[in-house]
């Protein structure tokens, strides 16, 4: 998994083919991205570093956001809800509840894949039993076990324990992946392959 982040070009040198409203749009989620990378590397966040990332000045930090806190809310809204539509975008393609935990995983870990500064930000261990992108996961599986039982493929009740259990291994698969994506030797032994299935595998056996 890699992740190709494109800093603002010189000045003078963008896409003019691009209309005034695209570049806009490009240039806030360049600077989204810059902030979730910044918040994720491990050292204190400031605006300079974000800026800097970007290859903007901070006058064009400051036209979309007032500080560094604004910018991290919309940085994780963001995250959100591209986790949140990558899930819900798979259910409605699975026809069974075996296929839709199967496209479930495939579509958590395509999205980590796509967007790891997003995955990185909302991962992120919190006080609350799930991390944002957790529960997300939670929220999916929370539905593909109601629609199962709605059509009698499943009578059994299952305690919301045992679904936040299963979103909790995504959530760790997913720190997983990202922690060895630069390590190859790592990446043979548990990929994303591996950790795939075995998601799969763990789903199938609690979510009856």
């Amino acid at each position: 998994m890699t992740h190709v982040f494109a800093p603002a070009p010189p000045r003078g040198l963008y896409d003019r083919r691009q209309s005034r409203d695209a570049r806009v749009l490009e240039q806030r989620d360049r600077l989204l991205t810059a902030t979730a990378l910044v918040l994720t590397a491990g050292a204190t966040p400031t605006i300079s570093a974000v800026v800097n990332l970007a290859r903007v000045s901070r006058n064009t930090f400051y036209e979309y956001f007032d500080d560094l806190e604004h910018a991290r809310v919309a940085a994780v809204s963001r995250a959100k809800q591209g986790v949140a539509r990558a899930l819900t975008r798979v259910e409605i393609s699975a026809r069974t509840p075996v296929e839709r935990r199967r496209a479930l995983a495939r579509a958590w870990f395509d999205w980590i894949d796509a967007e790891p500064a997003d995955a990185a930000l909302i991962l992120q261990v919190t006080s609350r039993a799930l991390s944002e992108a957790g529960a997300a996961f939670e929220a999916a599986l929370r539905r593909s076990v109601a629609d199962a039982r709605a059509l009698g493929v499943s009578v059994m009740a299952l305690e919301r324990s045992m679904i936040t259990a299963v979103a909790a291994t995504a959530e760790a698969f997913g720190r997983e992946l990202l922690g060895t994506r630069f390590d190859s030797e790592a990446n043979e032994r548990t990929g994303r392959p591996v950790l795939e299935r075995t998601l799969v595998e763990v789903s199938l056996r609690v979510l009856r």
